[in-house]
């Protein structure tokens, strides 16, 4: 049975760390999460580590200073501006401490503002796929930092390294007390051979004309050279934002390098970009993470041959034509479909369309949809698990998001069948590119089953290369949910996938081939992160707030839901602390229940929204055993004026 599942958003599983052996003079007092190395140095683990230097004239806080009231800093450095980590330094700020950041991230922490104003558009159609953990409002920054800047705490001396990958302007900060070199290494690792995610490094791949949307890993080659560059400085410890202490650096940091690459070579294994892109291209993003000299295959072309001259082709749509002249549009991209459509319809090839079918949200497929289905007068229809998004396009944010809501959707079970003239159609639940997606079985008499996959495969294999559209990996659902189905076809049978003007196939060792490069790549990713199911690291969305984008009048009540999915093989009980604008009000909210192993649950809120006009960000921190992650996710509200 394939879930239906409707969240989003990553977390972490630290387990407090407790600092053996700080190295000579570096005793270690154990005060809960405390280690003292000295008087210059106090470290805290927890859900962001807390790290005090003490110098002679000044003090700095790295990161922040979580539930311990009593410390003050002159300084807080921060490494990044992403609010899951920054609110750590929130106290502190609050209390007088100085900020140093990042300058290449000016923008996103002096004035997110702007940035969460340009969203409200932005976030439709959005090919970038970059991190939305970006602050509500902006921080007054009394430093801005770059490579080689210095903080002069008198007697101690900071420096600043840059070290992108987990964003694209993060910094460490390195120091040097009772002669051991310390990096403050940010969200670079977050244990020994690990990283928080995968979802994190998404991103534009320059230099081979690749942008984010297809730009799996498009930060592994900075993250890469990050490491290096510590490596270099041959640390005696390494204290990230998140995460275990590592008191083996060149282990650690060794470790990390392999595992990535490791990662990636897998995904280019059976990558459907080597049909789009061809070689040269894939092999320019192979060099960037696995070096010059790199070692990695890529899938041969499967077997494919012209469409069927009874399925028109256009753009990322198609048209089965039945031999009554009846007909099935599947998705419409744009206006361009709808006239050919009409061009048909008056040259007599076709006298009527009697549907749509939608296989998923993207804009690609669905951006002229609701126009056809007034145009030809017609129903449409999908499969279930995504007919909301489909309704409702701006309660989400995914890439591709399409602006215009289809307005009546016919929701179709998995394995629901449709008799259409000659045509025997099966509708299936079919997570592949994205979570939200589907497939329809098209049998008719004496002919080759023809499957409408929408873009889940190409003949080179699989369409994995944003991690943002929810590529999950459980048995039941995701890409070997979708194997199953194909392999299920037995020898004798085509693939559509809308991007390509020809069907295609795969045969039992190519199918095998598929399904043990994917089987490598949980592997890879559970090996890689610090969470007890990879399912965690690669979807974004497991916890998500609902409505996502929300136009309401001042002041009104309006429910949010805090959507959880409990990707662990064991059953968690989770905790929701809400974080409110101000002027906002929390007037009631349900607890979340126990929620077993691989199911879903929620939080029922009803929050009043402020009375002034504006845009606002709701937020909630999720907690359960094991994972504490604050200001997590968010939901975009715009307030408008009672005449508006």
């Amino acid at each position: 049975m394939i879930r239906t599942i409707t969240y989003d958003r990553h977390s972490l599983l630290f387990g407090l760390a407790v600092l053996m052996g700080l190295v000579t003079q570096c005793q270690v007092v154990k005060a809960g999460n405390t280690a003292k190395s000295s008087d210059r140095l106090v470290i805290q683990t927890g859900v962001v580590n807390s790290v005090v230097i003490r110098g002679d004239e000044q003090t700095a806080a790295v990161y922040g200073v979580v539930d311990n009231p009593t410390v003050r800093a002159d300084w807080v450095l921060l490494p990044h501006h992403r609010r899951d980590v920054v609110w750590a330094a929130e106290s502190l700020i609050a209390k007088g401490a100085r900020v140093v950041a990042p300058e290449s991230e000016r923008s996103l922490i002096e004035s997110p503002e702007e940035y969460w104003h340009d969203f409200q558009q932005m976030r439709f159609h959005d090919y970038a796929q970059q991190s939305t953990k970006v602050l509500a409002t902006g921080l007054r920054v009394d430093k801005w930092v770059k490579e080689g800047d210095q903080i002069d705490l008198g007697g101690v001396s900071i420096a600043v390294l840059e070290t992108p990958g987990y964003t694209r302007g993060s910094v460490s900060y390195v120091t040097e007390l009772d002669g051991k070199k310390i990096v403050f290494a940010g969200d670079m690792i977050a244990g020994v051979g690990k990283i928080l995610d995968i979802y994190s490094f998404q991103d534009a791949i320059e230099e081979a004309n690749i942008r984010g949307y297809h730009g799996y890993g498009g930060r592994f080659g900075a993250l890469l050279e990050s490491i290096e560059k510590v490596k270099a400085l041959k640390p005696d410890l390494l204290i990230p934002a998140r995460g275990k202490i590592i008191t083996r650096p060149a282990l650690a940091l060794d470790k990390l390098s392999q595992r990535i690459r490791n990662l990636y070579r897998s995904y280019l294994s059976t990558s459907a970009l080597n049909w789009y892109f061809k070689e040269e291209r894939m092999g320019q993003c192979a060099k960037r993470v696995l070096g010059p000299e790199a070692d990695f295959s890529l899938m041969s072309y499967s077997a494919y041959e012209e469409t069927p001259d009874w399925i028109w082709v256009k753009g990322t749509s198609r048209l089965i034509i039945s031999e009554t002249g009846h007909s099935l549009l599947v998705d419409c991209g744009n206006t361009g479909v709808i006239d050919g459509v009409k061009e048909l319809l008056e040259a007599g090839v076709v006298n009527k369309v009697d549907g749509i079918f939608v296989t998923h949200y993207h804009d690609d497929h669905t951006d002229a949809v609701q126009q056809a289905a007034e145009e030809f007068d017609c129903p449409v229809y999908a499969v279930r698990h995504y007919v909301d998004i489909l309704r409702h396009p701006g309660n989400y944010h995914l890439p591709c998001l399409h602006h215009t809501p289809i307005k009546e959707v016919i929701a179709k079970q998995h394995g629901d069948t449709m008799e259409f003239h000659e045509f025997k159609f099966t509708f299936r639940a079919f997570p592949g590119q994205t979570f939200y997606h589907g497939a329809l079985l098209v049998e008719q008499p004496q002919q080759t089953p023809i499957f409408f996959i929408g873009d889940a495969f190409s003949p080179s294999g699989m369409d994995d290369y944003c991690v943002l559209n929810r590529n999950l990996m459980h048995k039941d659902d995701g890409f070997l949910f979708c194997l199953e189905q194909v392999r299920a076809l037995g020898e004798d049978y085509w693939l559509i996938n809308e991007h390509i003007p020809h069907v295609f196939r795969f045969s039992d060792r190519e199918l095998e081939a598929i399904t043990r490069g994917f089987t490598d790549r949980i592997a890879a990713v559970r090996a890689l992160t610090v969470w007890d199911d990879p399912n965690y690291a690669v979807d974004e969305q497991w916890a998500v707030l609902y409505p996502y984008g929300l136009e309401a009048r001042a002041g009104v009540v309006h429910e949010f839901n805090v959507t959880i999915t409990n990707h662990s093989s064991k059953l968690r009980d989770y905790e929701v602390n809400f974080r409110l604008p101000e002027g906002a009000e929390l007037i009631s909210a349900t607890k979340a229940t126990k929620v077993p192993a691989g199911a879903l649950s929620g939080v029922r809120a009803m929050i009043r929204l402020p009375e002034k006009p504006g845009h606002y960000l709701i937020r909630a921190d999720i907690k359960s055993d094991g994972i504490d992650v604050r200001d997590w996710i968010e939901s975009t509200v715009t307030v408008k004026a009672e005449e508006e």
